[in-house]
């Protein structure tokens, strides 16, 4: 990597982007791409001191963000990039679980794999949200449309339309779109804004791990608003800026990733803003089990931070079943707590025009 982003290629950010307050406070300094190894630069990221919410000043502009994702996971086959062991292991379970649950042929897959999923519950929750996205099965003769945005390589597309729903997907980075196509997705290289949406009606939107990589995370849940038809649904997750993870890995938190992440919620900020464009029945689920990925890839960026040797495998999944299944199941007690923020919100019936 190079050492420092292009100085032209930074912009600063005065206010909150989510409620434009000017209180602010520093949490991390100096922050590098850790997670990928594929953003030069080092960052600095500010907690809002009226709404919660995190960002980065200065940020990459419009113009040069792309740098950040050249070779980003999101352009991979379904199925491919997982390393080590135990990335191995936890993706030949999930696949294994969902080809014999929803019916798709993801690669990958061990044999009885979809038997360990349910000896653990809460992993075999994981993988129902995973999967489905709190996702019903479509109505006999309703609105069957669903759009995930920021559909990156159309896993979720593949078991959406197994599920019996009319997928589409859209995404910024041509990359992605052509590994989800690859798949046989319908997918395009678009964002919200773009005219030929213009109109749709879907009955449900999905946004996974996406508002944190835009700009103006106001704006894009605007559009979803406007695309959705009357009752329609919106699920998005998100990083929870207040997890525990947050709080013990602080600046080797898996879920800061600069500088692609360049907001991130706390549940009033996510809330707050969701009410102010026009959505109604705002409503919290869990996602069991993420505890355990987020806790092992943290620790592993906390490795590289410290200079420290990477722990052998056994160490790694004896920490990995320890303090993480404790975090994970102390996020029942304190959902606040919990590394994602899963959030389900509705267009009114009666859907009146979002606000500026």
């Amino acid at each position: 990597m190079n050492k420092q982003w292009p100085g032209d290629g930074l912009e600063p950010v005065e206010r909150c982007p989510l409620c434009r307050g000017s209180r602010r406070a520093l949490i991390h300094a100096d922050l590098v791409d850790l997670a990928f190894e594929l953003a030069p630069g080092s960052w600095c990221m500010y907690r809002c001191g009226d709404c919660g919410c995190g960002f980065l000043d200065p940020r990459p502009n419009r113009a040069t963000i792309g740098m950040a994702y050249q070779g980003y996971y999101t352009h991979l086959p379904t199925g491919d990039g997982d390393e080590g062991a135990i990335a191995r292991l936890r993706r030949g379970i999930a696949v294994s679980y969902a080809n014999r649950r929803l019916g798709t042929e993801f690669a990958g897959s061990i044999f009885a794999g979809h038997l360990l999923a349910r000896l653990f519950p809460r992993l075999q929750q994981y993988l129902d949200v995973r999967y489905r996205r709190h996702l019903p099965d479509p109505t006999a003769g309703g609105n069957r449309r669903l759009l995930d945005v920021g559909c990156g390589n159309g896993e979720f597309l593949v078991c959406a339309a197994a599920l019996g729903w009319e997928a589409e997907g859209i995404d910024v980075d041509p990359a992605a779109v052509r590994a989800a196509t690859a798949a046989g997705c319908k997918a395009r290289v678009a964002a919200l804004g773009d005219l030929s949406l213009e109109r749709s009606e879907f009955q449900h939107i999905t946004l996974s791990h996406v508002i944190e990589h835009v700009h103006d995370p106001a704006e894009q849940l605007r559009k979803c608003y406007e695309l959705l038809a009357p009752g329609g649904r919106l699920w998005l997750q998100t990083p929870n800026l207040a997890s525990s993870g947050h709080a013990v890995f602080g600046p080797a938190w898996r879920g800061l990733e600069p500088p692609r992440h360049l907001v991130l919620f706390c549940r009033l900020a996510l809330s707050r803003l969701l009410g102010e464009i026009g959505f109604v029945d705002v409503e919290f689920r869990s996602h069991p089990g993420v505890s355990l990925f987020i806790w092992e890839e943290s620790r592993r960026i906390q490795q590289r931070m410290t200079c420290l040797e990477p722990a052998s495998v056994a160490i790694r999944l004896a920490r990995w079943l320890g303090s993480a299944v404790i975090a994970d199941y102390w996020s029942i007690v304190r959902p606040e707590s919990a590394e994602f923020l899963t959030c389900i919100a509705h267009r009114p019936r009666d859907a009146r025009t979002p606000t500026a």
